[in-house]
């Protein structure tokens, strides 16, 4: 069973270490093990109970009535609230705690659950891409470790490759293809999956290079395959790397659209001639703006 400081219970629950302290010594709700040097260690029960805690409290229950619960009771009541996602209330928090136990299964199931209602498109925008983030806030701030957030990365990958490679491929010349890289140096392809699956969930022929794929090599594709777009995703641009990466491209290419989505993107803005999407939506427009043949 792992062990947490109380540092990462107040990082991860967004509760104060002067909040915990206090409701250990009124309500006796933790009795966390103490190191030879008398630091608190709290286990994956005292996690659960305070993420569970946290986000009860934000729907206006009383500590002094959460206080007296079983862990059982807390979750079962917490369970409640999982899948209120109005006006942005998404409850991230069990997917949180699935990602620090490393349970794949409970992490998965969360995401089929929404899928089931809502579909993979806004499943993936407004639960998986927030949860993302969320974790990389958390990673930062030291409440989880790198382990932590490279198995949450390969889970999320591995759906959507798995996705990806069951769409029906349309028969080739039906439709120009969109090629999907990364340029090289870049390695974060959750983005890139992500709406490639979307064009070709939509009838279009794509073509997937993936990571670190030099630009001259994707000149000479795009060429081959006569495209008329092709896709990346950024994450770690500025836009003077931006302008030495594509420029050649557009050069090269000039009657190709250079479609761009990624983290690069939120506090700086590409040069002109790319084209930023940030969702499924703004893909299909610019593609059926560019190339109306869709694959029935």
């Amino acid at each position: 069973m792992a062990q947490y400081t109380i540092r990462q219970m107040e990082l991860l629950s967004g509760i104060r270490a002067s909040t915990i302290r206090m409701w250990e010594k009124r309500y006796n709700i933790f009795s966390p093990q103490r190191t030879d040097t008398n630091i608190r260690r709290y286990d994956d029960n005292d996690l659960r109970f305070i993420i569970n805690l946290s986000l009860l409290l934000k729907r206006g229950f009383r500590i002094s009535k959460l206080a007296s619960m079983s862990l059982e009771e807390l979750s079962d009541l917490a369970s409640k609230f999982v899948s209120d996602h109005r006006m942005g209330n998404i409850n991230l928090e069990p997917m949180i705690t699935a990602t620090i136990q490393y349970n794949e299964t409970e992490l998965l199931k969360h995401i089929s659950e929404w899928s089931e209602k809502h579909g993979i498109e806004y499943t993936f925008e407004n639960l998986v891409l927030p949860y993302l983030q969320r974790l990389g806030d958390l990673w930062q701030t030291g409440a989880i470790t790198t382990t932590h957030e490279h198995f949450a990365s390969n889970v999320i990958r591995n759906l959507l490759s798995h996705l990806y490679r069951t769409c029906k491929q349309p028969e080739i010349g039906k439709t120009t293809p969109i090629i999907f890289f990364l340029p090289e140096g870049e390695f974060h392809e959750i983005g890139l999956l992500y709406f490639a699956y979307i064009a070709k969930n939509a009838g279009y022929k794509t073509i997937y290079l993936g990571q670190s794929t030099p630009i001259d090599d994707v000149i000479r594709c795009s060429k081959d395959l006569g495209c008329k777009m092709v896709f990346t995703s950024l994450s770690s641009f500025v836009s003077a790397d931006m302008d030495e990466a594509f420029e050649p491209m557009k050069k090269a290419l000039p009657d190709v659209e250079i479609i761009a989505t990624g983290h690069a993107f939120t506090e700086k803005s590409g040069p002109s001639y790319l084209t930023y999407v940030s969702s499924a939506q703004d893909l299909m427009k610019i593609i059926a703006r560019l190339d109306p043949t869709i694959i029935k």
